[in-house]
């Protein structure tokens, strides 16, 4: 597998989520199952859509520069068996959702060092998919580097895993912004996920910190 095949998974599989949830906002149909009416936004349209392409344009080219200039520290491709690509993808997604939380509560919410940065993602009270984009710059670095911070520190997965952790972390930080909440499973789930999401940016003071699992949340009692 070729890395460019892993960056292009991701996007693509991010791509389709938004595209979906974008005609869905215009839909009669799904009306009934959005968690708001809009995103009650403190930025206007062209603010949104400025920063939008800032931090998009920022972690393309963040992402590019990590998966091939410290590639050895990142993946690797020779064979491996089924178990390891298992215990590879739950050890990085323990260990980044747990560094995630911590991030995400103390220098973001609860001390004031990095309030004023994490604020301009809060700038949406009820965020909707293109809210996933509206990021500062600093913010963006800091979890992308968490993400392949975590990668490295097991010391490298295989390519594959990483095609499908990479998709599935771009996957949920645009679903945890869907803003709609629908009956049927498997979009109940997705629906519980962006509900929960959409009671974190109530506040800089709410709760549900964590990102891809609830774990840290319910060990730290921070549910909401």
């Amino acid at each position: 597998m070729n890395i460019l095949y892993v960056i292009l998974a991701s996007y693509v599989s991010a791509g389709v989520a938004m595209v979906v949830l974008f005609f869905a906002y215009r839909s009669a149909a799904a009306q009934p199952y959005l968690i708001s009416d809009n995103a009650h936004r403190s930025k206007s349209d062209r603010e949104l859509y400025q920063l939008a392409a800032i931090n998009m344009l920022f972690s393309v080219t963040l992402i590019f520069g990590i998966l091939f200039g410290l590639s050895e520290w990142i993946y690797y491709e020779h064979a491996v068996p089924l178990w390891r690509h298992f215990l590879e993808a739950l050890t990085v997604i323990l260990i980044y959702d747990f560094g995630y939380y911590f991030m995400h509560r103390y220098p973001f919410h609860e001390w004031e060092i990095l309030r004023g940065v994490h604020a301009v993602h809060h700038a949406a009270r009820n965020p909707r998919v293109i809210d996933a984009m509206l990021l500062h710059p600093i913010e963006a670095a800091m979890g992308l580097c968490l993400f392949f911070g975590t990668i490295a520190l097991v010391g490298g997965i295989h390519i594959v895993t990483l095609g499908v952790l990479f998709s599935t972390y771009t996957a949920f930080n645009v679903l945890n912004h869907a803003g709609v909440d629908a009956p049927t499973f498997p979009f109940k789930t997705l629906g519980v996920l962006a509900r929960k999401h959409d009671r974190h940016h109530h506040s800089m003071r709410s709760g549900n910190y964590a990102s891809i699992t609830p774990l840290p949340d319910l060990i730290f009692g921070t549910v909401e």
